[in-house]
């Protein structure tokens, strides 16, 4: 990427970021409560429910899937009708939802990001939901992994729903006749010691690399940073041009520029399905895509470790609007019920995503579904070593636009990692000074 783009991008980021934060700031202080719905269509047999709307980000067959779920809940009662209403992904849902304050008129429940959720709890736009909780629907419905990454302060904000970790995807293939273990690499080191290995060896004709990096998502890289005993910071207080974080991002530089072994990827679920690419990291939540899409078999793997396990959750979690009517907001707590019940079986079933629930947990097409297919039992056993964001990805917008810019450097031009690093933590030391004092205000004890 040339040094034009690069500026023209961040000027971009930018201008997005400091729109929604007017956007936000605009709704503190507001009245809670009775903020108009956002309009929609209400199909003629449910005009005399309560009509609520769930804003989601998801795409192609898992908006199918929810859909399904959401005609179930529709047709289980008689009193509530739920309207979906998409976007194409998180960045779309995000900017819609910041301007939505500005006007007064919000959706009931958003499936927000495990980032973003943050920074509308900083707005304090979301419904604190620990009250709503009775007897015979508890905090115990839901997996307390996961439910603590929504809890601030004891108080529950956040919902898990697709909640996810990245899996090591590897060509059994391609492993095989290269003579390589059928298993992933314990470290990093090895992951480098195999790619090696394979260096010069051709997949049905073609060469082969041995891993594709996606530039579109920091995900993975916040992951390799623990590994490897960095991170991107330590509280709010930066750690992106430590040692340990600049040592993280040399591995990658190296195994792509110096062993030309690895590669920027447009796409790495493509290419590791034409064989392109003998392994990727994605999350658990492509693994029912992957396995329809290749047309040879692939293994799963806990991600290499190196100094420490770096295993990042991910995906998203539901949020009830603040400034929701009470009316609404009850509504929408009883399709919540539903969802954690009846609904997450068939959404972790039938997407990938990690089960979230106790429903699902025990659902016996869910066990019966990993014996069969163990990927899906590696990623429930890879959850014992994950852990949530870094805080400033958290609470810190800019953070994760600045650190793709770092990656394309890298990985795209051969930057020097301390430089691009370096780059960054002056880069985003003046978001950090704007959101510290609602931060410590908020959350930090």
């Amino acid at each position: 990427m040339t040094g034009t783009s690069l500026s023209r991008r961040r000027l971009l980021t930018g201008a997005t970021a400091a729109a929604a934060g007017l956007a936000l700031a605009g709704c503190v202080g507001r009245k809670e409560g009775d903020y108009a719905q956002v309009s929609g269509q209400v199909p003629a047999q449910f005009a005399r429910r309560e009509r609520i709307v769930l804003w989601s980000a998801f795409t192609a067959h898992n908006a199918t899937v929810l859909q399904s779920i959401i005609d179930g809940f529709n047709a289980s009662q008689q009193d509530i009708f739920c309207e979906i209403q998409l976007f194409p992904g998180y960045p779309a849902l995000d900017s819609k939802l910041a301007a939505s304050f500005a006007v007064a008129q919000v959706p009931d429940l958003v499936t927000l990001s495990d980032v973003n959720w943050n920074r509308y709890f900083l707005a304090e736009t979301l419904e604190p939901l620990s009250g709503y909780f009775d007897a015979g629907f508890g905090p115990d419905a839901f997996h307390p992994r996961f439910l603590a990454e929504g809890t601030v302060r004891g108080q529950v904000h956040w919902l898990p729903w697709a909640r996810s970790t990245p899996l090591f995807y590897y060509n059994k293939e391609i492993f095989a006749a290269a003579g390589l273990p059928d298993r992933g690499p314990k470290t990093f080191t090895e992951l480098r010691e195999w790619g090696r290995q394979l260096k010069n060896f051709k997949y049905r004709g073609s060469p082969v690399k041995m891993r594709g990096y996606t530039g579109k998502d920091d995900w993975y890289f916040q992951g390799s940073t623990w590994a490897f005993n960095g991170g991107y910071s330590d509280g709010m207080t930066p750690r992106l041009d430590s040692e340990q974080t600049v040592r993280a991002l040399e591995f990658d530089r190296a195994f792509i520029h110096d062993d030309r072994m690895a590669y920027l990827s447009g796409d790495i679920n493509a290419d590791f399905v034409a064989g392109v690419t003998a392994t990727i990291c994605n999350s658990t939540g492509a693994l029912t895509s992957l396995l329809k899409a290749a047309k040879f078999e692939f293994g799963a793997a806990f991600l290499p470790e190196q100094d420490a396990p770096g295993v990042p959750t991910g995906g998203s979690g539901l949020a009830v609007m603040r400034n929701s009517t009470k009316a609404r907001k009850q509504a929408t707590w009883e399709l919540i019920k539903y969802l954690a019940g009846t609904g997450a079986p068939e959404w972790s079933l039938n997407t990938g995503y990690l089960p979230v629930t106790t429903s699902s947990l025990n659902s016996s097409e869910i066990k019966e579904r990993n014996a069969a297919t163990p990927a899906y039992q590696i990623a429930q056993d890879q959850l014992g070593r994950a852990r949530q964001a870094d805080v400033m990805r958290r609470y810190v917008n800019e953070t994760i636009s600045e650190m793709l810019i770092v990656l394309e450097k890298v990985y795209a031009s051969d930057a020097d990692p301390r430089e691009a690093l370096r780059e960054a933590a002056r880069n985003l030391d003046p978001a950090i000074q704007r959101v510290l004092p609602k931060y410590q205000r908020l959350v930090a004890s």
